[in-house]
């Protein structure tokens, strides 16, 4: 009877044992072996997923998936996925999470690929979610997508192309007899007109080598020897006449420099003595305007004194006497128009 009680002690401890170490085993396979955070993942497709499927982090597994929750969004449904995450680990809050696995035959698993800046996601954050990187869902898509290439663009492109084709084969069956017809006459005129072409192409091949002979005797002879000194002489002439023309250009600029400051010194004799110019144009003014006034009694004295002078030297020409205070002689009678001039008006 004890015999029988000790064993039934063994086996219980062994099953204790066993359930102990599948629990232990269980928490270490799936990261959570204490205390854990809480983050949340948003994804399209949750395919593979369930409760208990590992979250790694760049390949090191740091906790398990605890719940999946679907909800409505934008007419389509995406699902929340809980995680838990050893507690005190920092994910970037530029990671990315996405669903992976690490072979073809390896379970799937909630990757968390590490990002680069310093903030980090807070307990109870979502950790931002991308499409999965599955190598057969990607082929399917692929294949997917090929197919709709096929049933949009490449039947109808061979369909066209049969068409075309027939239609070229019927263009062809009509018309193959009449081009051949038109080749065949214009086979024949050909072999008639070659050598009449051929001919005048040699004759006037030829006169064309004459015109260049004697257009290449021509330039030699421009380009004779003299002729090329000449040119030599004709541009070290422009040279010096261009250096000739730049120093005059240089003078010219002097010499403008110099009327500008001529000008500039005019302007200010003539601003600072505005004054007197104006008080002498009005002196002249008023001057210009006496002598036109007296114009005429000027004029007047001026012909008498005139005549006073051709008396005076008429006299000493015939008495030079006077001159050293001699009397004068009877005078002698004058002629008739000398008379008549000499009567005051």
């Amino acid at each position: 009877m004890r015999r029988h009680n000790l064993n039934y002690v063994i086996v219980g401890l062994f099953v204790s044992a066993m359930l102990a170490a599948a629990i232990v085993a269980i928490s270490l396979l799936t990261g959570q072996t204490g205390a854990t955070d809480r983050y949340f993942v948003v994804l399209a497709n949750v395919a593979d997923l369930k409760f208990g499927t590992q979250v790694r982090y760049e390949g090191y597994p740091i906790g398990q998936v605890e719940r999946i929750e679907p909800f409505p969004e934008g007419g389509s449904m995406r699902f929340r996925i809980e995680l838990a995450v050893r507690e005190g680990w920092r994910i970037p809050a530029d990671s990315v999470a996405r669903i992976g696995s690490s072979s073809f035959l390896a379970a799937k698993t909630i990757d968390i690929q590490s990002g680069t800046r310093d903030e980090v996601i807070a307990v109870g954050g979502e950790v931002p979610g991308a499409p999965p990187t599955d190598v057969f869902a990607v082929v399917a898509k692929v294949a997917s997508e090929f197919s709709d290439l096929g049933r949009s663009h490449l039947t109808p492109l061979l369909e066209q192309t049969q068409a075309a084709v027939a239609r070229a084969g019927e263009l062809l069956d009509q018309d193959v007899a009449e081009l051949l017809d038109s080749l065949n006459v214009i086979a024949d005129s050909m072999e008639v007109r070659v050598p009449r072409l051929a001919e005048s192409v040699e004759e006037d091949v030829g006169a064309l080598l004459d015109n260049l002979n004697r257009v290449t005797g021509s330039l030699q002879e421009v380009m004779s020897d003299e002729n090329v000194a000449a040119v030599g002489r004709t541009v070290e002439n422009v040279e010096a006449t261009s250096a000739g023309f730049a120093a005059m250009s240089a003078d010219l600029r002097g010499t403008a420099r110099k009327v500008d400051d001529l000008i500039g010194r005019i302007d200010e004799i003539v601003a600072d003595n505005r004054g007197n110019v104006d008080k002498s144009i009005r002196d002249l003014q008023y001057t210009l305007r006496s002598i036109a006034q007296n114009i005429d009694s000027i004029n007047q004295n001026l012909e008498g004194t005139t005549r006073n002078m051709k008396e005076f030297s008429r006299l000493i020409r015939q008495n030079p006497g006077l001159l050293l205070g001699g009397t004068s002689r009877e005078p002698e009678p004058l002629p008739a128009a000398e008379s008549e001039a000499a009567l005051p008006r």
